[in-house]
């Protein structure tokens, strides 16, 4: 009975594997990915107290629809908020994207590193989160 029962479980995993490929790969090629950033206390503001981090990740994305989800981290605090807003870089000639904001009930410990998971619809590309501040239209 053994023997069966994992002969029909192994029958239907390849089955699935068969079909889930096609799927995932043509949610790619319509432009729906997200990808994951890595911050750390460079991307502080230091305006806010470095209990703030506000980080621009140019996409060239126009669309209001994003998501952010805190991974990984080395600094654990109770009552972390972070939220995603659409932003245009002027200080990187107009280039739109998604603003990631990460809000910490008090300042960080030194040497902060911070993993999320972005979203934004009809994404081109991530490129390299940078410290977005007032100056540059963040």
């Amino acid at each position: 009975m053994h023997k069966s029962l994992l002969l029909a479980s192994l029958v239907l995993a390849g089955s699935l594997l068969l079909l889930f490929p096609r799927q995932q790969l043509a949610a790619q090629e319509d432009g729906v990915f997200s990808t994951q950033i890595f911050l750390t206390d460079a991307h502080l503001d230091p305006n806010e107290n470095n209990q703030v981090i506000r980080a621009f990740v140019p996409t060239r994305s126009s669309s209001r629809n994003c998501l952010a989800t805190l991974n990984d981290t080395n600094t654990v605090a109770v009552g972390t908020v972070t939220f995603c807003a659409l932003r245009v870089d002027q200080s990187l000639g107009g280039v739109s994207g998604v603003l990631v904001s990460v809000f910490f009930p008090q300042p960080p410990s030194p040497g902060l590193t911070l993993s999320v998971t972005v979203h934004q619809d009809g994404a081109r590309r991530y490129g390299l989160p940078v410290l977005c501040t007032e100056a540059n239209g963040c």
